[in-house]
């Protein structure tokens, strides 16, 4: 459809609102054009006449006291908000962030009827895709808020989503250098499966890799603070002595060796100030390890580079 023509039809059905004196029947009807013609231009590639559609349709169904239909259409609305500001990026053109802001507050519209309407579980996951959304177009800080909201919204027996909110936020944390909140997060997650496979006695692979990715993320953060052990909790000062000696008479005995060996490396290598032996650790871990944990070992060798360059 052309754009002259999509825009005709868009005030032609707007007029027919004002025209019919905002009746039920008219909304109704309303409703269903802006629907169709939303699904034409949206076929069409016109997607930002298309989420205009979507908009008024929302308006139309909040009119109408149809939230079911009022928060699909917001989302619909929401999600073509966001792929626009992606085109934007993409193309290397500044739309001021519009499109994103709308798209947010489409989705924050969305998530405050469901909330209302006590459905906290597809508000939840309403959060999480916003903030999955957020961190893909690079807006990490902008995505923290809404895990910190899934958090407080997810059902407690949830165990897969409460991981993933928890991982995004320690994320969204360490990539903001909040490393003391990250090391909280970090503490809630390892508390949380635990406690779940206590009870339950299930430790499944996701959520013994998950655990993995706690403790080795826990051992940078604590070295990159560096706060003096006796100020530190118990479990963090355990955790750090345990990997502060080579037992060599236990090796044969501890779960996967060369990982134990790995972070006894890392821990005394940073304890020693050593800077070749974590530059040759960064380099052989690369592969091995997440963007987020390459980047805290690339923190953790600045400030060791730093300290060092300070005792010369």
């Amino acid at each position: 459809m052309a754009s002259n023509a999509a825009v005709d039809r868009y005030v032609q059905i707007c007029r027919s609102l004002k025209k019919r004196f905002m009746k039920k029947p008219n909304i109704t009807e309303a409703r269903d054009n802006f629907y169709s013609l939303g699904k034409q231009l949206q076929s069409a590639g016109s997607m930002e006449y298309a989420v205009s559609c979507y908009v008024s349709a929302s308006q139309c169904e909040e009119q109408l006291g149809n939230s079911v239909g009022e928060i699909s259409a917001l989302t619909k609305a929401a999600s073509l908000f966001l792929e626009l500001e992606r085109e934007q990026q993409k193309l290397c053109i500044s739309s001021h962030e519009r499109y994103m802001s709308a798209g947010i507050d489409c989705y924050n519209r969305a998530i405050s009827r469901l909330t209302a309407a006590n459905k906290r579980d597809l508000a939840m996951k309403l959060s999480v895709e916003l903030g999955c959304l957020l961190l893909e177009m690079g807006h990490v800080p902008d995505a923290e808020p809404h895990f910190m909201r899934a958090a407080t919204m997810v059902d407690p027996g949830n165990i897969t989503f409460q991981v993933v909110i928890l991982r995004k936020l320690c994320y969204c944390r360490n990539y903001t250098l909040n490393y003391t909140g990250a090391l909280d997060t970090l503490d809630t997650l390892v508390d949380l499966i635990n406690n779940f496979t206590g009870s339950k006695g299930n430790m499944t692979s996701h959520l013994h890799d998950t655990l993995q990715y706690c403790e080795l993320t826990t051992i940078l953060l604590l070295l990159i603070l560096n706060t003096p052990r006796k100020h530190l909790s118990a479990t963090h000062r355990n955790l750090l002595e345990r990997y502060s000696t080579v037992p060599v008479d236990l090796l044969d005995r501890v779960p996967q060796p060369d990982r134990f060996c790995t972070l006894v490396e890392i821990v005394m290598a940073t304890e020693h100030k050593d800077l070749d032996v974590l530059i040759s650790l960064r380099d052989k871990l690369h592969p091995k390890l997440s963007g987020e944990q390459n980047e805290l070992l690339g923190a953790l060798i600045k400030k060791v580079r730093t300290v060092s360059l300070v005792l010369i």
